[in-house]
C-alpha cells in the first residue's frame, strides 16, 4: 500500500471520529433515504415479477375454419412461426379441444366426432408481451382464422399498471436520493471549513486538488456505503418477515421475489447507489470549496 493510500485512510477514519454527531446524521439520512429507495425496489421488482407471471400465461387463441385441412394448418403455423415474436405454436384439434372441455367439466359428453361443435385452433405464445397485439393482427388476417382472442383489455391494464408502479419508484428515488446527497454535501463542508487553514497551507505547498480532495470523497462514500448496508439489513430482514406472513395469510401462491433474491439485489444496488452519492455528494462540496479560495 502507497503511503498516499495509507494517508487518504488515516484522513478517512480521522473524519469520521472527529466529529461523531454529524457522521452519525449523514448516515442516518442516507439510510432513511435508502430506505425509501429499496421500499420503491421492493415494489418495482415485483410488481414486474407479478406482470411477468401474468403475461407470460396470456396466449393468442386462433379459431380456424371448420374446413381446413391438415396441410393448410400446417401451413399456417410455418407462416406465423417465421414472425420472430413467437415463440411458440400449439395445435388444438377439435378431438382434442372436446377432450381437454370434458376433462375440465370433469363430465363425459356422449359427442361423436362428427357433432363436435368445436373449432380447430393455434395456441400462440409470443416472446413479450407487447409483441401480442402485433402478433394477433397478423394472424387475424389470415383467410383461414376466423377469430382471435387474447385478453387484449386486461394485458394493456396489467402494463399500465406495472409502469405506473414503475415511475412512481423512481420518481422516489430521485426525491430521497436528492434529500441525502444535499446531506452528505452539507457534512463533508463543515468538515471541510473546520480544515479549511489545513487545507490552505497544503494548497501553499503545491498540494494537487485531487489530493486535498480524495479523503473528503472517501468519507462521503463511506457515509454512503454504510447507509446502504444498514438500509439493506433492515429491508432485507423486513421482506423475509413480511413475504412469510403473506404466504402463510393467502391459499394461493403469490408470485414474490425470493427472499435469498431481493436481499442480493437490495444489497448490491443500494450499496452501489450509496456509494455513489456519497462520492457526488463530497465531490461537489469540496469542488464548490476551492473553488471559493482561488
Amino acid at each position: 500500500m502507497t503511503h498516499q493510500a495509507v494517508y487518504f485512510l488515516r484522513e478517512l477514519m480521522f473524519n469520521l471520529t472527529r466529529n461523531v454527531m454529524m457522521s452519525i446524521a449523514a448516515a442516518s439520512t442516507s439510510t432513511v433515504s435508502l430506505l425509501t429507495f429499496g421500499i420503491s425496489l421492493i415494489m418495482v421488482y415485483n410488481i414486474n415479477n407479478l406482470a411477468t407471471e401474468i403475461t407470460s400465461q396470456v396466449e393468442i387463441r386462433a379459431f380456424l375454419s371448420s374446413t381446413i385441412s391438415n396441410f393448410e394448418v400446417k401451413n399456417l403455423e410455418e407462416k406465423i412461426f417465421e414472425m420472430p415474436q413467437v415463440k411458440s405454436i400449439e395445435y388444438i384439434s377439435p378431438d382434442r379441444a372436446l377432450d381437454k372441455l370434458e376433462e375440465d367439466l370433469n363430465i363425459e359428453l356422449d359427442i361423436s366426432p362428427e357433432e363436435n361443435p368445436l373449432p380447430h385452433g393455434l395456441v400462440i405464445k409470443v416472446t413479450h408481451p407487447r409483441e401480442i397485439g402485433n402478433v394477433a393482427d397478423f394472424v387475424r388476417g389470415q383467410d383461414s382464422v376466423e377469430e382471435v382472442k387474447y385478453g387484449e383489455t386486461i394485458l394493456r391494464s396489467i402494463l399500465a399498471v406495472s409502469m405506473f408502479i414503475k415511475i412512481i419508484g423512481y420518481v422516489l428515488t430521485v426525491i430521497m436520493g436528492s434529500g441525502a446527497l444535499f446531506t452528505i454535501m452539507n457534512t463533508i463542508r463543515l468538515t471541510v471549513i473546520a480544515r479549511r487553514d489545513e487545507i490552505r497551507t497544503m494548497q501553499l505547498v503545491g498540494a494537487s486538488g485531487w489530493f486535498i480532495r480524495w479523503p473528503f470523497m472517501l468519507e462521503g462514500i463511506a457515509l454512503g456505503a454504510i447507509g446502504a448496508v444498514l438500509a439493506s439489513l433492515i429491508l432485507s430482514a423486513a421482506y423475509f418477515f413480511t413475504a412469510g406472513k403473506i404466504h402463510e395469510a393467502l391459499p394461493f401462491t403469490f408470485p414474490l421475489v425470493s427472499g435469498a433474491v431481493m436481499a442480493r439485489i437490495l444489497f448490491l444496488l443500494l450499496f452501489l447507489v450509496g456509494s455513489i452519492m456519497g462520492f457526488i455528494g463530497s465531490y461537489i462540496s469540496v469542488t464548490g470549496f476551492l473553488s471559493e479560495k482561488k
